[in-house]
Parts: structure tokens; sequence; C-alpha cells
């Protein structure tokens, strides 16, 4: 018997809030990120109604078990525009199965039909992060900078 019949099947696809809105709410808890069902909901609605912005889940045999948050930027001091990947997140039972690989490319491909040039990410420096880290160069993004940030009172 052909072993493909009874491999899981992999769905990238846009998110929507009604169905996606629990499960994207417990990967970014996953992640420490701390949030709610509300806040996650006006942030996936915001997605949906704005072409700036995209929200894509990895859906396994009807299981949601990866994200990833797009926002289109235009930068002031460069002529290229770019898309940051805001929210990239793999389910701990779910890494090293090429998912992450697959959000990536489909945010690639989201990006240039938006006209982006350029695909980038910020990411902690936690010691936790480093599988991340490892993860992003070996997918091919360049470690090129630092991050500064202040916060606003």
């Amino acid at each position: 018997m052909n072993s493909n019949i009874l491999a899981p099947a992999l769905q990238i696809r846009k998110s929507d809030c009604e169905c996606d809105l629990e499960a994207v709410t417990a990967l970014m808890r996953e992640l420490n990120y701390p949030t709610t069902i509300n806040v996650m909901r006006e942030r996936i609605q915001a997605s949906e109604n704005n072409p700036k912005l995209c929200t894509m889940v990895a859906e396994l045999d009807g299981q949601v078990v990866g994200m990833i948050a797009l926002n289109q930027v235009k930068s002031y001091a460069k002529s290229e525009t770019a898309t940051q990947v805001s929210a990239l997140i793999v389910s701990q039972n779910h890494r090293g199965q090429g998912i992450g690989k697959r959000l990536i490319r489909n945010a690639e491909e989201w990006s240039q039909n938006q006209g982006s040039q350029i695909l980038f990410l910020t990411s902690g420096n936690r010691v936790e992060r480093a599988p991340a880290h490892a993860f992003y160069e070996h997918i091919g993004f360049e470690k090129i900078g630092y991050q500064f940030v202040r916060k606003l009172k």
C-alpha cells in the first residue's frame, strides 16, 4: 500500500476568526505571549480587514498546528517595501516536520504578491529562543543587526 495515502494532509490557509480564534490564542500562549481570546479576536479581525496584514494558519488533518502573522511596511530610509513576520509559531508537538518552512514559503508568496522585496523578523535574545534562531538561519534568514526598544509612557 502507498504510504502517502495515509500521510496527514497539511494545508496553509488564511485564518478565519470564527474557526481559528481559540487555536491561534493557544499557540500564542504556548510561547508565553500574554493574550486573551478578545485580544486575539481583535488582531485576527484587523488582519482580515486590512490588505497590509495577513494571518495564516497551518492545519494538519483539520487541527491548527501553526500560524504566521505578517505586516507589510514601507521603509522611510530604503526604497524597498518589506513584510515583517510579526509572529511565527508551530505547536511544540509538531516542530521539526517542515511546517515552519511551509509557513515561511507561503509568507514569501503573499509578500511578493503584495509587492514586497524583503521578508524580515525580529526575535528576542532569550536563551530559550536559540532553537528558533537556528531555524531562521537554516532557512535562509541573515542576522544583520539589533533591535532597540523603548517603552513609551
